[in-house]
């Protein structure tokens, strides 16, 4: 290392890709162009897609042997596992602790005198629902610095940990233009694309807060509305234990949805969204969601739930959006779409503003000025 660079530990639940850990991607080559050394942890591969990301830039990674549900059981071998995982991290001589999401933050921050790291920061990405357990008491109590890439996730830890709102740091995503992997011929078979549809995308994991069901039902209204149109919706995402891609599956097939297609979590959403036209989202619960940053930078109109995270990206204006849970609103949005002029005069204006506002320069230069500090 060379003068003035520091050891800094980044923390994710697995080695897949979803917004979180594509931040955490950006995060840590800012940081080793910076000529500090970064390490990436995470405790299970899952898909493993990041890893092949961090090799081909060089970044070091490391699988954590710890179970993420021991946080909310009970006994002595919790207390066990924590040490454990304290002295694994403490082989890595971190300076800074970098955690991103629920279990990484709670367990580096109740870990880090453990750890001998100078700063552990608690890098709220979302609103989680759970109770606030022992573990996370611990961790509360080691005085983390908070961060988190919305106004809304701010607010909400903030409520949740019992500190001043000026005590959170916001740092929002940042997002750049990557290069297409796969030719137009690849996702064209992959989509299963027929002349003239009109192709929605929602980029998302199976996880419940993403409202799937939702999405599939005001799809199947939509499409009883306007069945002269040509059109295809594409899911594409990660499902931890399956159950959520299989509920999602079990509902279109009962209805007899021929016009859904299931893809898993890809490396090449650019070359994906070159053959969509419109992005969805229709999460009840986002910290600053990335694939919505995603739709617009390929210069898509996005369709999303009208939550505090999406307010703050697009204003209280913005005519995609639609009510949590409300099908009608959801149809009306997807209908409005159905205008190629609309479509093209809202990718635009979403471009500037992701452009603007969402750069990666700006995520990179925020994050280094924390280890500077």
């Amino acid at each position: 290392m060379g003068v003035g660079s520091k050891n800094i530990v980044i923390v994710l639940p697995f080695f897949s890709l979803g917004g979180a850990e594509t931040q955490a991607f950006y995060v840590a080559l800012g940081l080793k162009q910076k000529g500090h050394n970064v390490t990436v942890v995470a405790f299970d591969k899952k898909s493993g897609k990041l890893i092949s990301k961090l090799d081909d830039h060089d970044i070091q990674w490391k699988l954590a042997d710890y179970e993420l549900s021991l946080i909310h059981q009970s006994g002595l071998k919790k207390i066990t596992e924590l040490i454990k995982f304290g002295l694994f991290l403490r082989k890595l001589k971190p300076d800074f602790l970098l955690p991103f999401t629920y279990y990484p933050n709670v367990l580096c921050s109740c870990v880090r005198f453990l750890t001998g790291a100078r700063k552990c920061f608690w890098n709220q990405r979302g609103m989680e629902t759970l109770g606030v357990s022992l573990v996370e008491k611990i961790a509360i109590r080691s005085k983390p610095s908070y961060l988190s890439n919305s106004i809304g996730g701010a607010e909400f830890i903030a409520e949740r940990h019992n500190i001043e709102l000026n005590a959170v740091g916001v740092i929002s995503n940042g997002i750049e233009k990557s290069k297409v992997k796969n030719d137009d011929s690849f996702w064209e078979s992959k989509i299963k694309l027929q002349k003239d549809e009109l192709v929605f995308v929602m980029v998302a994991n199976f996880f419940p807060e993403k409202n799937h069901p939702f999405l599939l039902s005001s799809w199947q209204k939509f499409i009883e509305q306007f069945p002269h149109e040509q059109l295809k919706l594409v899911l594409v995402g990660y499902s931890p234990n399956k159950l959520g891609l299989f509920e999602s599956k079990s509902i279109a097939f009962d209805h007899q949805m021929d016009n859904v297609v299931f893809l898993e979590s890809s490396d090449d959403i650019p070359g994906l969204l070159k053959q969509c036209d419109v992005g969805l989202l229709t999460s009840s619960s986002e910290g600053c969601p990335n694939s919505v940053l995603e739709y617009m930078l390929s210069e898509k109109p996005a369709i999303v739930s009208k939550i505090k995270a999406t307010i703050e990206i697009f204003g209280n204006d913005y005519p995609l959006f639609c009510d949590l849970n409300d099908e009608n609103s959801l149809v009306t949005a997807l209908a409005k779409t159905l205008d190629s002029e609309f479509r093209t005069r809202i990718a635009e204006q979403n471009k500037i503003l992701v452009e603007e506002k969402y750069s990666i320069d700006n995520l990179k230069q925020a994050y280094q000025k924390l280890i500077e500090l």
